[in-house]
């Protein structure tokens, strides 16, 4: 009796953790979707700085959550995700941007190549620095 009743506090207590984890996560949205638009109307220096600083911290998750190498294969040129990355993501995004504009919508910085190149590149930087290079 006393290990059902445990296991369904432990089931209850991981609920609850996991309701105030994404409360948590949203409230972070909010304010840093705040932050990010107060920048962009400052202009392009502030929009790409608090872009690099939302990579940076995607990038410090992303280690978080995988914290080794995402592809195992040996690497002929280490490093160069962190150029070939951006650079992919880029012509993503901002073909993205093109496309919303082409639908009457106002992209956000993000989905330019400025802004998803940095973004992209904090990100490389991050988990590069933290997981370490191919050996």
């Amino acid at each position: 009796m006393a290990d059902l009743l445990l296991e369904l506090l432990g089931a209850l207590l991981e609920i609850l953790g996991e309701a105030l984890l994404q409360l948590i996560f949203e409230l972070v949205v909010e304010v840093l979707s705040e932050l990010i638009q107060n920048l962009r109307e400052r202009g392009p220096v502030f929009s790409s700085m608090g872009l690099g600083f939302a990579g940076a911290a995607a990038g410090f998750l992303s280690v978080r959550l995988f914290p080794h190498r995402l592809v195992v294969a040996r690497v002929v040129l280490p490093g160069a995700s962190l150029l070939l990355a951006p650079l992919a993501t880029g012509f993503a995004m901002y073909f993205l941007g093109k496309g919303l504009r082409r639908l009457g919508r106002e992209p956000t910085d993000l989905a330019s190549f400025r802004g998803a190149a940095i973004f992209a590149f904090a990100m490389a930087l991050i988990r590069w620095w933290l997981v370490g290079p191919s050996h």
